[in-house]
């Protein structure tokens, strides 16, 4: 059979329990395991991994999250601390940092990714991916991945995704209810190691939504969205009415660059509507990557403050303007957009779909302007709705 079956956890160190445990069982296409902060998923999955290279030569596991440089004090810091025996020859070699896979004697290996660099992992087969913290990740990047789960060393190919609960229209939550995924909700009773001073930490440090999600374990959006009213606007993919291409780009490294394109045209209701079907989400590129990557035809609306980057593309051959930069004005007008009917975002847009359901204002209401965290695509939608609505789009 397989190395879970032929070699028990129970003759092992680690003893996993509940979902931890129903993990290392599963052989399922896709499996969630998600659940509140300190449960253990992480750990789980690198046991299993573990297990099943030493045990099986010639198996290739993917080890993946949404940027390369967050695997490094995260996956790779539990792996090495928690999984690994002192002096394993494994740990030896380069540093987390500049690690880019774990190689067994017996011929396994674990590689490590990124979906920032997709073309260093799209490029060969697998037999197990586990995607961490797969709620910063899109649909269409698990679905890519499931294309190269067919190594077939394993009898069987199976992709995991770990993650804390996010809002509850998160298109991991919506696939594992629909049945696509076995669904495990790995719970803190399932963490022996879990001190009571931890979990009174988690207990009276965290309010609101953080409390729900990382403490309770629950998919709740966040309090004081910035755009209530988003779902309202997500619809199927379609093919782009005929009208004037339009986009919005909001420039990064370390953080993410998003970019979003669209269609503006007017309708049969008489309004000018906004369709913005194109997303890209990326870590660590060029803007000269990017810009032979963007499709053509647009006129872009960039953050103003990258004037630089801004020449760039337009050197490139992108029509690229400065978009107008005020936060309340433009989330008012993003607003009266998605109250109005008129603006359109399509699923594939995952990234910008999961930025909306947590883009939030602060909690102390001291600010008036959203809290200045994974809003990128959000920035990126901003601008791209001012563009249209201040008159600087030739109709």
């Amino acid at each position: 059979m397989t190395a879970i079956l032929e070699f028990p956890p129970e003759a092992r160190a680690y003893q996993p329990h509940g979902a931890a445990r129903d993990l290392f069982y599963s052989h399922d296409r896709e499996v969630l395991i998600e659940g509140p902060a300190g449960t253990g998923k992480t750990r789980a999955i690198c046991e299993k991994c573990h297990i099943i290279a030493q045990d099986v030569p010639g198996v290739r596991i993917l080890w993946v999250r949404a940027t390369r440089a967050s695997m490094t004090e995260s996956v790779l810091a539990t792996f090495a601390q928690k999984v690994l025996p002192p002096n394993d020859p494994l740990a030896f070699g380069p540093t987390r940092q500049n690690r880019h896979s774990y190689k067994y004697p017996n011929g396994s290996e674990i590689i490590i990714g990124g979906l920032d660099k997709p073309e260093r992992i799209m490029s060969t087969e697998y037999d197990i991916i586990c995607v961490f913290e797969a709620t910063e990740t899109r649909l269409n990047d698990w679905e890519m991945l499931l294309t190269r789960g067919r190594n077939w060393v394993l009898p069987w190919q199976q992709q995991i995704a770990d993650c804390n609960p996010s809002h509850q229209r998160h298109w991991l939550i919506m696939r594992a209810r629909a049945g696509v995924m076995r669904h495990l909700q790995s719970r803190h009773t399932d963490n022996p190691a879990l001190t009571p001073d931890y979990l009174s930490d988690l207990d009276n440090n965290l309010s609101g939504h953080r409390r729900a999600r990382l403490f309770e374990g629950l998919w709740v959006a966040a309090e004081g969205l910035v755009y209530p009213n988003a779902e309202k606007c997500f619809v199927p993919h379609t093919q782009p009415p005929v009208g004037t291409l339009v986009g919005g780009m909001d420039f990064g490294w370390s953080n993410p660059f998003a970019a979003l394109g669209g269609t503006f045209y007017k309708a049969d209701d008489d309004l000018w509507h906004l369709y913005v079907w194109y997303e890209r989400y990326k870590t660590q590129c060029t803007i000269g990557e990017h810009a032979k990557a963007l499709p053509t035809g647009h006129v872009w609306y960039a953050d103003p403050s990258a004037a630089e980057s801004i020449i760039e593309l337009n050197r490139a051959g992108h029509k690229t303007r400065k978009a107008i930069n005020d936060i309340l004005i433009g989330v008012n007008a993003v607003n009266s957009r998605m109250e109005a009917g008129t603006l359109h975002i399509s699923d594939q847009c995952t990234a910008l779909r999961a930025e909306l359901g947590a883009y939030h204002y602060p909690d102390n209401k001291e600010s008036e302007k959203p809290v200045d965290e994974f809003n990128h695509a959000c920035d990126a939608l901003r601008y791209l709705v001012m563009g249209v609505d201040r008159g600087r789009v030739a109709i």
